[in-house]
C-alpha cells in the first residue's frame, strides 16, 4: 500500500541528508508505534498517554474499526483498532499491545490500540514537511507522509482521519 502512495519526486537520499543535519532547524517529536510489523508515528503533542490495558465496553452496531469505549478518569473514550483502521487483519491482545490515548481534531479523545509503542524520535520539520508533500494517492488518506530512518520507513499518521471515528 505505502509504496504505491509515494510520489517519487523526493528520493530517500534527500531525506537522509536532512536527517544527518538534524541540528540545522527546528525539530518535531513523534511517538513511534508498530502495527503488523510496520512503524508508524504520531506527533507527540497529540498523544496524551499510553495505557497497558483497559476494560473496553463494546458498542453494538459500531463500525468494525471501533472496539468500544473506555472510562478514562470519568471521560468516555472511543477505542479504535489500528489494524482494522489501516485495513489489516485483526489480532488478539498480547503483552506488547497498548492503547495510545490521542487528541484528534476538535479536541476529541480517541484510544488507538496498537501492537506496541516503541520510542519518541525527533525529526527535522523540513523532513516532515517534505514527507507530507510526497503522499499523493487517495488510498493513503490516513497518512501524512513517509520518512526513512535507520533503514526503515516511518509512516506519519494523519490525525484528521482518526477524527472520523471519534464519535460512533
Amino acid at each position: 500500500m505505502t509504496s504505491q502512495a509515494i510520489d517519487r519526486t523526493h528520493q530517500p537520499e534527500q531525506y537522509d541528508e536532512e536527517l544527518d543535519e538534524q541540528d540545522k532547524g527546528p525539530l518535531s517529536r513523534w511517538v513511534n508505534f508498530t502495527v503488523d510489523q510496520e512503524t508508524y508515528a504520531l506527533n507527540v503533542l497529540d498523544v496524551q498517554e499510553v495505557l497497558r490495558d483497559a476494560e473496553i465496553t463494546p458498542i453494538p452496531g459500531a463500525p468494525d474499526a471501533i472496539l468500544g469505549i473506555i472510562n478514562l478518569r470519568g471521560n468516555v473514550v472511543t477505542v479504535v483498532d489500528a489494524r482494522t483502521f489501516f485495513g489489516l487483519e485483526q489480532r488478539g491482545w498480547d503483552e506488547h499491545s497498548r492503547i495510545m490515548v490521542i487528541e484528534v481534531a476538535s479536541g476529541e479523545i480517541v484510544g488507538l490500540v496498537v501492537d506496541s509503542v516503541a520510542e519518541v524520535i525527533a525529526l527535522p520539520e523540513s523532513v516532515v514537511d517534505r514527507a507530507m508533500m510526497s503522499v499523493s494517492d487517495d488510498r493513503a488518506r490516513h497518512i501524512l507522509g513517509i520518512v526513512p530512518q535507520d533503514e526503515k520507513l516511518i509512516i506519519l499518521v494523519d490525525m484528521k482521519s482518526l477524527s472520523e471515528l471519534a464519535n460512533p
